[in-house]
């Protein structure tokens, strides 16, 4: 159990919603307890007075009773179903902040070894499993203990000291029950989440992919795979649905037979005149109640194979560490607004051609470079060297004067700003987007960033203005007003050290040139480094070179 350890940790600070959620659990079962036997026994009672058995019943309190304890199941259920469940949503927002405060550091090298599916279904999926861990193990159990402590005093107190047999024959149902499903459902929860985490991989890769699909004629085998673990996750299913089957049988059935062992106990002791009528039908009835809260704890256990299962996949998300660590002590860039790369040799494996051959690279503020060449020439290569997301075998970058594996991620991305080729947008509008880069930034500055960025009059245009959706992932704009956006929350962000990777790319040249002529005195205060195929699809630059075989060559400036 020690993979849950770290989830009961991060659990605490929802503790007060949990034990609170606890509480109205356990009033709900007494409550629903309490009920079922102060009716049977004032049932019992007015039938006996009826029959004139009875010489007097007080029919006011226990029917006023019986209307509160009504009334208190009815609340505290809702109440513990509204408590739970938000301190779950709560516990289960955190747990997606601390996965993906995990992953934020993890280079692009490490973070490949998981799929970008497989990370769905972990950030999703595996932590949406986890809320068994509190609402169908932990909170079940406690109710369970707790209310077979009160039913142990309660019957202590109320009838012969015999009747304790009955709250141990519950609570021992409620220790072999679910140890026997946790034995039973264990392997069938992994099988399962491993299943589902397939299942959703195929599906996610086969949207993704559904182009490529076509053209090679590999849709029926993508189709056949999902179909496949789709299969598996089934089958997982169905063996889980016949255990909690099982489970439930033996959990009534044992309920039963502490029903008929009360009963029995209380036959024996109205025949000895040691309790009256109304008192074995209470007892017995109380049983009955109590035999409920057992009930819940085979099922419980039974997903318990899942949760561990999701947990551990979980953690092995949270246990991988960067390849390019974050260095201690760490050191504060010493000058401001320059780049350079001094003898950076980087190859991916040791017999491949090196990407980067010995490239020595100076950008100083007011200085514009830009690196052209063919696709595949190292070109992303050589921005992953400066942005410290690969090591290189030999030489380093410097940002401020100081080594980039000397910084901190923070402190060198303060410094260094980025427009890479892929544009992420998220599900917000056009003034959170942008804000991002600099969350205190008022209006005029949105403004003026959208102005630099050549979409002042698109947005202007709109009925909402900068409190225009932009859509998931930019969906609501086109492709080339996305890449602007993004070109916009770069100049918002102001950074003294720049890199353009295709900044114009998918643009008109009308719009490119009205791009060149409002960057250009914006750019000039900065050192700037602009990656593009063609000098065409960049800002004027002051020096020009050309990446090949993995050296640079001066070209003609522009």
């Amino acid at each position: 159990m020690n993979d849950l350890i770290p989830f009961l940790r991060l659990s605490i600070p929802r503790l007060p919603w949990f034990l609170g959620g606890l509480l109205l659990a356990v009033l709900t079962v007494v409550a629903a307890t309490g009920l079922l036997a102060l009716s049977g026994w004032f049932i019992t009672a007015s039938a006996l007075a009826g029959a004139g058995l009875i010489i007097a019943l007080d029919v006011y309190r226990p029917a006023g009773g019986i209307r509160a304890l009504a009334v208190g199941r009815t609340v505290a259920r809702y109440g513990e179903r509204i408590v739970n469940h938000e301190a779950v949503l709560r516990h289960l927002a955190d747990l997606r902040s601390w996965l993906f405060r995990a992953l934020a550091p993890l280079d692009p090298g490490t973070l490949a070894r998981f799929r970008s599916a497989d990370l769905l279904q972990r950030l999703v999926g595996d932590i949406d499993t986890l809320d068994g861990l509190f609402l169908r193990v932990i909170t079940p159990t406690l109710t369970a203990v707790l209310t077979l402590l009160g039913g142990a005093l309660f019957f202590g107190l109320l009838a012969p000291l015999t009747v304790l047999w009955v709250v141990a024959v519950l609570a021992l149902a409620g220790l072999i029950l679910p140890a026997i499903a946790v034995v039973l459902g264990g392997r069938s929860g992994a099988a399962r989440i491993e299943a589902a985490a397939r299942v959703r991989e195929r599906a996610v890769e086969g949207v993704q992919g559904l182009a490529e699909l076509r053209v090679f004629g590999a849709l029926p085998r993508q189709r056949a795979s999902l179909a496949a673990a789709e299969q598996d996750r089934a089958r997982a299913e169905i063996q889980l649905v016949r255990w909690g089957a099982l489970g439930d049988t033996a959990a009534m059935l044992a309920g039963l037979g502490a029903v008929w062992l009360a009963l029995w106990l209380g036959v024996g002791w109205l025949s000895q005149d040691q309790v009256t009528a109304p008192i074995v039908v209470l007892l017995v009835l109380a049983t009955l109640g109590l035999s409920e809260a057992v009930a819940m704890l085979p099922g419980a256990y039974q997903r318990l194979g899942q949760i561990r299962a999701a947990a551990a996949r979980l953690l092995d998300v949270a246990h991988t560490r960067p390849a390019l660590p974050e260095p201690v002590p760490p050191r504060q860039p010493t000058s401001e607004g320059t780049l350079a790369l001094e003898g950076v040799w980087l190859r991916y494996s040791n017999d491949a051609p090196w990407v980067l051959d010995g490239v020595d690279l100076s950008v100083h503020p007011g200085e514009t470079v830009l690196i052209t060449g063919a696709s595949g020439a190292g070109k992303s290569s050589l921005i992953a060297v400066a942005l410290r997301l690969v090591s290189a075998q030999a030489g380093e970058a410097r940002v401020g004067g100081v080594p980039v594996q000397s910084m901190r991620y923070e402190d060198l991305y303060s410094t260094l700003g980025v427009l890479s080729q892929e544009t992420v947008l998220f599900a917000d509008t056009v003034a959170a987007n942008l804000r991002l880069a600099r969350p205190e930034a008022d209006d005029a500055a949105l403004e003026e960033a959208l102005f630099l960025a050549g979409l002042d009059d698109f947005i202007a245009a709109l009925p909402q203005g900068l409190e225009t959706a932009v859509g998931e992932g930019g969906a609501l704009v086109s492709g080339g007003q996305a890449r602007r956006l993004a070109l916009a929350r770069l100049i918002l962000k102001g950074a003294p050290v720049v890199i353009l990777d295709e900044p114009f790319r998918g643009l008109d040249p009308a719009t490119i040139e009205r791009l060149k002529q409002r960057l250009t005195p914006w750019l000039s205060g900065r050192a700037t480094l602009v990656i593009a195929h063609e000098p065409d699809m960049a800002p004027p630059c002051t020096t020009h070179y050309m990446l090949q075989g993995g050296r640079l060559q001066e070209m003609a400036s522009s």
